[in-house]
């Protein structure tokens, strides 16, 4: 009997959510708690809410340079009319504090219509807007000049923007009905010559009404209150590590002519394909594009880590995120039929103008032109796609960019941000410096991770390195970048092969959980890796490698035995997992291995192939949780499951799985 293991989802226990990135207190919100009293919020948030969509999952390759960073003074301001939301406002402070996110509160009692220069530079000085639209927000004029500031510095900073809606229907806001009909008109001291204040006013409230945001409705305050700091917080970190880490050497220019090949101005759908040599930065380059234009579409979407949609089940999944993001609803269920999913998009999104970023698509030339026709364009839309293959572009696209490599000078500057953390080479080091950059081909990937790999590190290991570098065959890419791998402890190249063969794109508790059990120090052992430009966290905590070091990293462990795959450390293909079960030829040398459909009768009839894994320490089903122990303690219980022949084998596997689930929390 086959049985799909991606069915039995529904047998592993669920998880704890993961614990909230720390930022800076606050003294501002501290004074202002004083006045009112905080509320006890609860440990755990419901999973169920949306997270923020108008921010992309990227795989950031490029630095920034410490010099070009703004003075940010407060993780985030906050405006707010105090009237009806002081209560809720003050409760969020709480929360904000707990999570040691720094907000400025202002206090003033009395407002005019003019905001003074010490609001204007306290949202300057702020990373973030959190902006809580009430029923009697737009009847202030402070709060709307606000608001124009604050969207202002999003335009020219790329500062965040969080908008939080209380007894608001957010359809009004874009529509100007209901209390955003008549606006500052209720405040003493306007005049009809305010307005071109009004107008200002109104197409601020309309940008704002376009951009995705969180609606309290029926939920409890305390559960809304906590889930969206938990969503703030994430985006703060992950926006915290981007500032102080990427330097964008050479984007500029190029995000200036995409734009331009995007003709924003032209009234018709446009489909741009990004071309290039992997490492050589199209994410990075269509993620700034992205944030700089979002805010003038209706919606917009940026769907990292694509991959294949090629069959039914996964063209529907992508529709039905698709769905779910563009109208800020979280993932949409709606049920099984991929033409349900058009109609719904058609008749849920009309004419909305749409910016689409798909990103790491592959082979997926009928599928994705059946999504994009289901869409429902209205002109004006764009679509971007970035493939892993550029024959994938080949029909979809018209518009093709080519992102040049780095020059000399500007991948010299790469690679100096990062192995000193200055525009320049250090003098001792400035000759070496040049020749690491000759071999990185201008790719900023290379040039990231080698520079990243060296700083602090001394000339002679600089010397030795270079050495090494000079013996490899046309500066291959792959081997390049095998230098930085093993230059990693054992701790940490045991963990970056485990994310490369199995744990790519997890949850970052996730994979400390499962590696701790495994005797691996796992926290320590990301931050370096991170630390070294070879995998980065995201904004929903999950840990990403990029694909070129993944391959590399899967290379590794094919050639600790190019011929037999139960000799190597890791088996991630199933077919070649399958094989090892199946002919009962499982090794010492096998220390994780990953299932994806499987016959349980062959698997208890093989069991003893199990029991040959004495250093198994992480055993994987589908793209579920991985389960996880000390080297010898998994493979005795797998054993023990499977020697068990049970006539009933959906039962057998059933009751495997909660004996391994049991294994998992209790740590063997």
């Amino acid at each position: 009997m086959m049985i799909r293991l991606g069915q039995l989802k529904c047998l592993f226990p669920p998880f704890s959510p993961p614990t909230l990135y720390p930022s800076l207190l606050n003294k501002r919100a501290s004074q202002f708690l004083l006045q009112s009293p905080p509320i006890s919020l609860p440990s755990l948030f419901p999973l169920h809410f949306s997270s923020l969509k108008h921010s992309p999952t990227a795989r950031p390759q490029l630095f920034l340079p410490p010099s070009s960073i703004p003075r940010c003074t407060h993780d985030t301001f906050i405006s707010y009319k105090q009237a009806d939301t002081r209560n809720f406002v003050s409760h969020l402070c709480v929360a904000l504090e707990q999570n040691k996110i720094m907000a400025f509160v202002d206090l003033t009692l009395e407002r005019g219509l003019e905001i003074g220069p010490a609001i204007n530079e306290a949202i300057e000085q702020s990373r973030s807007a959190i902006v809580v639209i009430s029923q009697t927000y737009a009847s202030s004029p402070w709060c709307l000049e606000e608001l124009v500031k604050i969207l202002e510095c999003t335009e020219k900073k790329g500062q965040l923007v969080f908008l939080i809606f209380v007894d608001v229907d957010p359809k009004e806001m874009r529509e100007q009905s209901g209390p955003f009909k008549r606006i500052g008109q209720s405040e003493k001291g306007f005049r009809q010559e305010n307005a071109d204040k009004v107008r200002r006013w109104r197409d601020a409230l309309r940008k704002a009404g376009n951009l995705t945001g969180w609606s309290l409705g029926n939920r409890l305050e305390a559960d809304f209150i906590q889930f969206i700091v938990e969503k703030i917080s994430r985006r703060l970190s992950c926006s915290h590590k981007d500032l102080f880490a990427f330097h964008p050497v050479g984007l500029d220019s190029q995000v200036q002519a995409l734009c331009s090949l995007l003709q924003l101005t032209v009234e018709k759908v446009r489909i741009v394909g990004i071309s290039g040599a992997r490492g050589i930065g199209r994410t990075t380059l269509v993620r700034a594009l992205y944030y700089r234009i979002a805010n003038q579409f209706d919606r917009s979407c940026f769907l990292a880590n694509v991959k294949d949609i090629s069959s039914q089940e996964g063209l529907l999944k992508m529709q039905e995120t698709l769905f779910g993001d563009l109208l800020g609803n979280g993932d949409s269920e709606v049920g099984n039929n991929i033409y349900e999913v058009m109609n719904l998009m058609r008749s849920k999104l009309p004419k909305k103008r749409l910016l689409l970023v798909f990103d790491d698509v592959e082979g997926l030339l009928e599928p994705l032109s059946h999504l994009i026709e289901s869409m429902n364009f209205a002109l004006g839309s764009r679509v971007i796609l970035i493939p892993r293959h550029e024959e994938t572009l080949i029909g979809l696209c018209r518009d093709i960019y080519e992102v040049r490599v780095l020059n000399d000078d500007q991948a010299l500057e790469l690679f100096s941000w990062n192995a000193f953390l200055e525009m320049h080479p250090k003098i001792d080091y400035r000759m070496l410096s040049n020749c690491f950059v000759s071999f990185s081909k201008g790719l900023p990937l290379v040039l990231t991770v080698m520079g990243s790999f060296f700083r602090g590190k001394s000339i002679t290991e600089w010397q030795r390195a270079f050495d090494r570098l000079k013996e490899i065959p046309h500066g291959k890419v792959h081997d390049i970048l095998r230098i930085v791998i093993d230059g990693l402890e054992a701790n940490e190249r045991t963990i970056f092969l485990d994310i490369a063969c199995f744990l790519n794109g997890y949850d970052k508790e996730v994979i400390i959980k499962s590696l701790d059990q495994c005797n691996v120090y796992a926290t320590s052992g990301i931050d370096i890796l991170a630390q070294n430009s070879l995998i980065y966290i995201d904004e929903d905590n999950k840990i990403w490698m990029h694909d070129l070091l993944q391959e590399m990293g899967r290379r590794i462990v094919i050639q600790e035995c190019p011929e037999n795959p139960s000799k190597r450390s890791r088996i991630w293909h199933h077919e070649d997992a399958l094989r090892v079960v199946s002919q009962n030829s499982g090794t010492n040398a096998i220390e994780g291995i990953k299932l994806d459909m499987v016959d349980v009768e062959d698997l208890i009839s093989n069991a003893d192939s199990f029991k040959k894994m004495k250093k198994l320490r992480l055993f994987m089903v589908a793209d579920l949780t991985p389960h996880c122990g000390p080297a010898g303690h998994l493979s005795e219980k797998l054993w023990e499951c499977f020697a068990r022949n049970n006539n009933n084998t959906l039962a057998c596997w059933e009751a495997l799985v909660k004996q391994v689930s049991k294994f998992w929390f209790r740590g063997a």
